[in-house]
């Protein structure tokens, strides 16, 4: 399943980064700290629904849809974190 897939109070874990994502967006996101294993949660969701705000490794990061897709993730089952 892939990012834009995870419902706010959802915890996941980062799998992969999937193969047709583009160099440029690969290594940014790998920059950025999505890299296997990764646990990774939604902080909010903008008004329209575009950008979403990601927290991984304690830090913010706000995704567009268009680049979460390249994101495969598995749900992490058992947590509720509804804040």
């Amino acid at each position: 399943m892939d990012l834009i897939s995870l419902q706010k109070g959802q915890q996941a874990q980062i799998q992969r980064i999937k193969d047709e994502c583009p160099y440029e967006v690969r290594q940014r996101l790998l920059d950025l700290g999505f890299v296997h294993g990764a646990s990774i949660r939604i902080q909010n969701i903008s008004p329209l629904g575009d950008p979403i705000a990601y927290e991984i490794h304690h830090t913010l990061i706000c995704l567009r849809r268009e680049d979460a897709i390249y994101i495969l993730i598995e749900i992490k089952e058992g947590n509720d974190n509804d804040e």
